[in-house]
């Protein structure tokens, strides 16, 4: 969705600081209830109230007071992670990005932070656990390197 929001963050980068890896899904790198929020909007699909996602959430048997919802949606907003606008009294919401967006996000920074900090042991392991977890992988990796190294070469000699 588009339009004009009153989002501080034009460069649709979100705010994402903790990876926490003893949650699953989105809530590694959210809060619970912004991982609800974010799920409900999205299943949406069109710009929500707040009283649109309290009342989303309501029937999916997660129950949130009105002004937890409102300051959830707000800090999503100052994260990046929603746009808004406001009509009226009330503000409008849709996400900033695609569930898909978020989480290739969510994996380049975290494997931009291990490479940073652990490349040999970080790189060594992820060729072992997708060599032990699917070894037909370990082939498209190899083809993804080699098509990698063809276009840099490409690239070097244009």
């Amino acid at each position: 969705m588009s339009g004009q929001g009153d989002n501080p963050r034009d460069d649709h980068e979100p705010d994402l600081s903790v990876f926490k890896l003893d949650r699953s899904g989105l809530e590694q790198a959210l809060g619970t209830l912004e991982a609800q929020v974010m799920e409900a909007i999205w299943d949406a699909g069109e710009r929500v109230s707040v009283e649109d996602v309290r009342a989303a959430l309501e029937e999916q048997g997660k129950e949130a007071a009105y002004t937890t919802i409102m300051t959830t949606m707000s800090r999503l907003h100052e994260k990046g992670l929603l746009e808004r606008e406001q009509q009226g009294r009330a503000y409008f919401y849709w996400p900033a990005l695609t569930r898909g967006e978020l989480g290739r996000n969510v994996t380049r920074r975290v494997i931009d932070g291990l490479l940073s900090s652990f490349a040999e042991p970080a790189i060594s392991y992820f060729v072992e656990a997708m060599g032990d977890s699917s070894p037909d992988r370990l082939d498209e990796l190899a083809d993804l390197v080699d098509e990698h190294r063809r276009r840099r070469r490409s690239d070097r000699e244009s």
